[in-house]
């Protein structure tokens, strides 16, 4: 019985892996502007768009299931050696960067822009405020956490769960609330 669990265990990754690999072949051929290594795993059921002029790169890292990630013309996001976990939305018409050993827990938004509100337009052709978003080393956001615009979150922070993020976060702190607000230091690693 045991050989035979062993057994399926192995396929199973290995049909995992195989998954995975397809759709990383499947989206560098759909998109031409998206660079991502096959260390990357990609988990099902995560829709990942990158609209012609945008530049997705994802390098070594584990995007989870169900996870939406959006790059619009002439924007960028980069995640390098990270984890995203499930649910997660992350959207960029300017620019995100997630940089090394990023945990960002399930349900997680990072967005890099803000509707600009104007009633003389037609509600279809709103416009955007955007500002660069980054993600230090390892920094980690707790669940259902939500990053907006020009944010930038310092190594070795933390976001507490369900808190809204709208000012820079210094390196080794601990945030948290609707808005976020300085909760206490880490201690240096």
């Amino acid at each position: 019985m045991r050989f035979f669990s062993k057994m399926l265990r192995y396929f199973s990754g290995v049909m995992y892996a195989a998954g995975s690999f397809l759709r990383i072949v499947r989206l560098k051929f759909l998109y031409p502007g998206m660079d991502i290594d096959f260390k990357t795993t990609i988990e099902k059921n995560c829709q990942i768009i990158c609209i012609k002029g945008g530049q997705l790169k994802i390098k070594k890292s584990k995007i989870s299931y169900g996870t939406s990630i959006v790059v619009d013309t002439g924007a960028f996001i980069e995640i390098t050696q990270s984890f995203i976990g499930r649910n997660c939305v992350i959207v960029s018409k300017e620019s995100v960067v997630i940089n090394k050993n990023c945990l960002i827990a399930e349900m997680v938004v990072i967005r890099d822009q803000d509707h600009i509100i104007d009633n003389s337009t037609d509600f279809f052709i709103q416009k955007f405020d955007t500002a660069k978003v980054i993600l230090e080393e390892n920094v980690w956001i707790a669940s259902k956490a939500t990053v907006l615009k020009g944010v930038s979150v310092g190594k070795y922070a933390t976001v507490a769960a369900s808190a809204v993020v709208t000012k820079n976060i210094p390196p080794y702190e601990i945030w948290g609330g609707v808005p976020a607000k300085f909760i206490k230091c880490r201690e240096s690693v």
